[in-house]
Formats: C-alpha cells, structure tokens, sequence
C-alpha cells in the first residue's frame, strides 16, 4: 500500500468541498491544515451568508456526503441552520475540527521547491508556512458580483448584494426591489413579498424551476439525479443510446424536454411572464427550486418586471431600461458572483486560469502543476458528492496511483470539454459548473482510479433509481483494495443480460407447450 508519508496538505477554504477533502486525505496518511477566513467551518452556509427562508435545491438524501446521511429530523428540503448542523455533526463525527484554522485568510500561495509556501494571517498574525501539497477549496462564490449603474452611490436608499441580505427584519416595512430571475433572486423575492412592504422583481429573462414536490409528495430532484434523466443531455461523451437520443432520436429527446418543461410550469402555475423563452435543456445551469416565490407571486404580494435598472437619478427613484420608474428602501442584486484567486501568486493564476476559464483537467487539477488541486470547481446538482469523489481522485493523484495522461493530451481535453460547456451551459461557461452533468462526470472519475461504475446489481435501479449517495459509502475501502491488487468484480446484471434471459426463458417456455402439444 501506498503512503502518504507525512507529507503536509494545506487546504484553503472550510465548506463542503474543504472539509471532505480534509478528511479522505487525513484518512489516507497526510498531514493536513485547513485555512478559512471566517470564524466558522461552512463556507456558503455560515450564518454570516445566508439570507433568510434559504433552502437547498437538492432533498436531504441527495444533498450529503456518502457516510453521513441527514437525521431524519431534518426537513426534507434542509434549511439553512439545518445545513449548518450537518456539516458541524459531519466535523464532530470524523475528528475535523483539530484540522481547522478558522479566522486565518491565505493572503499568498507561491510555488516553491517540491511544494509551495503560504503567507497567512490570523489570530497570530502572518506567517510563513510550506506544504508539499495545496488543495483549493475557496469556492466558486466567495466574491458577489454587483453591476455598475450610473447614480448608485447617490442613491438614498441602500442597496446590496443578496448575501449580504441576512437580516430577518432588513425588509420589514420597505418598499423593495429585487434584481435577477435565479433562485437567490426568487428566495429574497419571497422573503419581502411576505415581510416588506411592497416588493418588485426586475429580471431580464426567466430560468427554469422546479417544484419542491412532485404530485404525490416525491421530491423534484429525483427526477434530474438519475441515469435515465442525465442521457437526455449532451455530454461530450456519450454512450450507443445517448448517440441515438443526440442524433437520429433527437426529435424524440426534444418531445421529453418539452413535457418535462409544460409540467413544471403547471406545477408551479407560472406567471407567463416567469416562462423561459425556450424549453429545457436550455437554461439548466439556472435551474432552482422556489415553490414560496411562485406562491407570493399569485397571492399579488410581488409585481413582476421584465426589465433592467439604468440608472439612479436621485433620492429612492429606480429609472428601468423601459422608461418606468420605481422607487425603493432597498435593491438587492442576485446577480450572481466573481470566480477570484487573487490569493494565488501571477505565475500560478495565469497558469490556472486563461481565456476566461479555469484550465483545470477533470476540472480538478492543472496540467502543469501536479501539486496544487482544486476540489468544487466542478459543482454540480449534488455538491458533496461531486467534491467527495473528486478529493478521492486527487489524493490518489498525490499519492502517484492515478495514471494521468499527458500534459499535452490533459490541455487537448481540457479545450475540448471547455468548448463542449460553452455549448451546453453558455451563461456558465467559466468552466467550474457541471450541473446536470453530474453522473457522467463521476463516472470518468471512478473510471480514473480503476473503480466500478456501476453502483447497483441491475440496470433498473442503476439507471432509474436516484443517485444515492450512499452508494459511493465503501470507497475507501475500494481504494485500498485497488491498492492490495484484490478488489472484486461487482456483479451487475446489465439490460443487455436481463433481455437475454428473457428471450431464453421465453424460448424455452415455447418448446415446453409445443413439446406438451405433441403428447397429447
């Protein structure tokens, strides 16, 4: 068995993505630190950063690390607080916190001789610290992103980002206006319609969204986690089926989008207003779950304005792009976030990020800088899983047991994948979202470190059941028998095998009767 040696892992960033990265490379021998500069673990969830009425998008059985469900006590959308306590139980299970360096911000990272050094500063003030190791897990939304309107610093009410929006009472009596058309967007929205005194939404275009619950009381996000709802896709690289459903049987691909597309508006009796311009798959890098908003909505406690905001030009007044005028106590801009690595040293930044995009190989690791990773940068539906299979694969990298390609076959697929997402999901095309795209990734993954695929022992639960996390629950283990040379071969029944043991169970039922004709 390899071993780590104890070598010295410095992490930046205590979120989902640090905190399992910390722990599947503590487990595997490192010496590991953990950097954050908040004064709690949790990266996006932290009390400091959510606004009030947030939810997941994902229930709680997908929305969980692989050994670490939910408590049932827990709602089945978890909220905010609830995050909070999963992650903070996830920290007290597994031993984590003794890793944790909270309060401290990493102010340098710069390469050094096989490794490199990290300027911190902290309760101790700055140090200077070397790791062999550097795993980024800062996050793709750490800087809000606020547009630059003419008049804005002259406006006499105030204005935010939605992250920034965390106080219950903030909207209590004010007249408020919400910017965007995403799920942070319609959750503010939701929060004033209830509690302002008026509120409005401005957003330029409607995204896709789901109900919480399916009839019935199923939740939504089975039915965009599974193998089945993932072909319909175009991923960059597809299966015999997914080639008939992208090629000949596009038309049939078309009709599933657009039925999936009219039940969700039906679910949610969408305004017209909030309907997308076109039918999913486009716009599935917006796609959330906001059953309050839509409910406000109808109620008339939110006016609805397909619009943009042009200028402040004095007092509380809002001149929109159509010629109206608002006025509001409040704007909050949902408008999205900045990817910054401004911790990086130039040399690394560069090298990290180019053209706009992150140049990152499985979208974990860059070509040339074998050492340093990043875990989250390939976020998907269900974002601790994604990272937690991701932190096996890197720590399997660290340890010299993945065979990689390249480095000119690594930049040939990095381009091939980045133009694939500029294709698909054009509105985030920076290269660190994979949304949907989450089982096809984890497979690439899986198939990099020589493990199974196939989670299940039948094609129907593999390929209709909801990606459950647990089933991922026993790869430690798994890497250690690759290691040993003594992993087992799954058994899986594949369709290909189930229809031949019908067609011979069949056949054989034929010979009996006709066999059984002939006696009588």
């Amino acid at each position: 068995m390899t071993s780590a040696g104890g070598k010295r892992v410095g992490i930046i960033g205590a979120g989902i993505a640090g905190l399992v990265t910390a722990k599947v490379l503590r487990d595997d021998g490192f010496e590991v630190v953990v950097f954050d500069k908040e004064a709690a673990a949790g990266g996006v969830w932290i009390e400091a950063r959510t606004y009030p009425g947030l939810r997941t998008n994902n229930s709680r059985d997908t929305y969980a690390y692989s050994d670490h469900p939910y408590p049932e006590s827990a709602d089945v959308f978890p909220t905010a607080g609830q995050v909070r306590e999963y992650l903070a139980s996830y920290v007290e299970r597994f031993g984590l916190a003794a890793l944790l360096r909270l309060s401290t911000e990493v102010t340098r990272v710069s390469e050094a001789d096989n490794g490199f050094d990290l300027r911190v500063c902290g309760p101790e003030g700055i140090e200077d610290l070397r790791f062999d190791f550097v795993v980024v897990c800062a996050g793709v939304f750490s800087t809000p992103r606020l547009p630059i309107i003419d008049g804005g610093t002259e406006f006499g009410g105030r204005l935010l980002h939605s992250s920034r929006a965390t106080d219950p009472a903030l909207f209590t009596g004010r007249r408020v206006v919400v910017v965007g058309a995403g799920k942070s967007a319609l959750d503010c929205a939701a929060w004033a319609g209830e509690h302002a005194r008026e509120c409005t939404l401005v957003f330029r275009r409607a995204h896709p969204m789901l109900p919480r619950f399916l009839p019935g009381g199923t939740p939504s996000d089975r039915i965009i986690l599974n193998r089945f709802t993932e072909s319909f896709f175009r991923y960059h690289r597809q299966s015999r089926i997914e080639r008939f459903l992208h090629g000949p049987g596009r038309k049939l691909t078309e009709r599933y989008w657009r039925a999936v597309s009219a039940s969700m508006r039906f679910a949610l009796r969408s305004p017209k207003v909030m309907v997308p311009d076109a039918p999913l798959p486009a716009g599935i890098e917006s796609l959330g779950v906001s059953d309050e908003f839509f409910r406000m909505a109808r109620r008339g406690r939110i006016a609805l304005r397909r619009d943009s905001i042009t200028a402040f030009p004095g007092g509380t007044t809002i001149e929109l792009a159509g010629g109206d005028r608002l006025d509001a106590d409040i704007v909050v801009f949902a408008t999205g976030w900045r990817q910054e690595l401004e911790f990086l040293a130039p040399e690394l930044e560069k090298t990290v990020r180019g053209d706009g995009r992150f140049q990152l190989y499985r979208h974990i690791l860059p070509p040339t800088l074998p050492r340093l990773g990043f875990i989250g940068y390939g976020s998907s539906d269900a974002c601790q899983l994604s990272a937690e299979i991701s932190a096996h694969w890197l720590s399997q990298h660290f340890l010299g047991e993945l065979d990689l390609p390249g480095v000119d076959d690594m930049h040939s697929e990095i381009a091939r994948v980045g133009a694939w997402l500029g294709e698909v999901m054009p509105a985030r095309s920076e290269g660190y979202y994979l949304g949907p795209y989450l089982i096809h990734h984890i497979d690439e993954l899986m198939s990099d470190m020589g493990l199974p695929v196939r989670r299940t022992d039948n094609f129907v639960s593999e390929y209709f059941d909801t990606l459950s996390p647990g089933r991922y629950a026993d790869l430690t283990e798994e890497r250690l028998q690759v290691r040993a040379r003594a992993s087992r071969r799954r058994r899986y029944v594949s369709a290909g095998r189930s229809l031949s043991g019908v067609a011979a169970f069949t056949m054989a039922y034929a010979c009996y009767r006709r066999l059984r004709g002939r006696s009588a």
